[in-house]
């Protein structure tokens, strides 16, 4: 993955994180469905910046 194709796929993640924080009173998940979806999306974030370094 180029440097370019990593910052745009951190970038989807941050927005698929806000857009589901958002969404949340909508959606009206339960709240250990709620944390489980966060804690994907953090993970991923996570492996994301990782490898930028």
């Amino acid at each position: 993955m180029t440097d370019e194709e990593l910052e745009k796929e951190i970038q989807k993640v941050k927005q698929m994180l806000a857009d589901y924080l958002r969404l949340k009173d909508l959606l009206k998940p339960s709240e250990k469905e709620f944390e489980r979806q966060i804690d994907i999306l953090l993970e991923r974030l996570s492996k994301l910046l990782q490898q930028r370094k």
